[in-house]
């Protein structure tokens, strides 16, 4: 039983965290657009930073060029 209230407060974080790279993702977009990008440069750049930020800040993987 202990180890159901466990998982039931990782999800809650899990959730939380989700809803927070949403918001922060939006945010990146809508700023991405006032600062004149197309939408399909905005686009591609939120995919970007969501990648990055789910992957951890590991920068020993995928380098690519600016």
């Amino acid at each position: 039983q202990e180890m159901g209230v466990m998982d039931e407060q990782r999800l809650k974080e899990f959730f939380t965290a989700i809803g927070t790279l949403a918001e922060m993702a939006l945010l990146f977009y809508r700023s991405s657009i006032a600062a004149k990008a197309t939408p399909e440069e905005a686009f591609r750049i939120t995919q970007a930073f969501i990648a990055a930020a789910l992957s951890g800040g590991s920068k020993s993987e995928n380098k690519e060029g600016a």
